[in-house]
C-alpha cells in the first residue's frame, strides 16, 4: 500500500522522465546519452508506476507487450546495420542526409539514430518485460 504522496509525486515526475528518456535518446549521437541510457531512463518511469500503483492497476489502463518492443527493437537495430551492406559499406555504416525545411533550416538525418532507437526498444522492452514476468502473482 502506498501513500498518497508517492502516488502525486509519481503521477508529477513520469511524464518528466519520460521526456528526459526521449532527450537522452536524441542527443546521444553528438552528446553523451544515446539509445541505452534513455531506454533504463523510460524502463524506470514505467517501473514506478508498476511500484506506485502496483501491477494490476497499471496493467487495467494499458496492455503493452514489452517482449513485442524487445522483438521490434532488436529487428530495427538490425536492419540498420544490414541496411549499408545493401549499399556496399561496412556493416553498422553510419550516413547522414541533409534536408532543408522552411521554418527549421537544414536538419540532418542520421543513419545512426535509428540504431539508437532500436537500442532504446531493446533495453526497454527487456527490462520491463523482466519487471513484470518477475513482479506477477500465480
Amino acid at each position: 500500500m502506498t501513500t498518497l504522496i508517492a502516488k502525486t509525486v509519481s503521477k508529477a515526475c513520469v511524464p518528466i522522465i519520460i521526456l528526459f528518456s526521449i532527450s537522452l535518446l536524441l542527443a546521444g549521437h553528438n552528446y553523451p546519452g544515446g539509445g541505452f541510457i534513455g531506454g533504463v531512463m523510460f524502463a524506470s518511469a514505467i517501473s514506478l508506476l508498476y511500484i506506485v500503483f502496483g501491477l494490476k492497476y497499471i496493467d487495467s489502463l494499458y496492455r503493452y507487450r514489452w517482449d513485442k518492443w524487445f522483438a521490434a527493437g532488436l529487428m530495427l537495430a538490425t536492419l540498420t546495420g544490414i541496411g549499408a551492406m545493401v549499399f556496399r559499406y561496412n556493416f553498422l555504416r553510419s550516413t547522414y542526409l541533409t534536408v532543408s525545411l522552411p521554418l527549421l533550416g537544414d536538419i540532418k538525418l542520421i543513419s545512426t539514430t535509428l540504431f539508437d532507437l532500436g537500442v532504446y526498444l531493446v533495453v526497454t522492452g527487456s527490462l520491463l518485460f523482466v519487471f513484470k514476468t518477475m513482479g506477477e502473482d500465480e
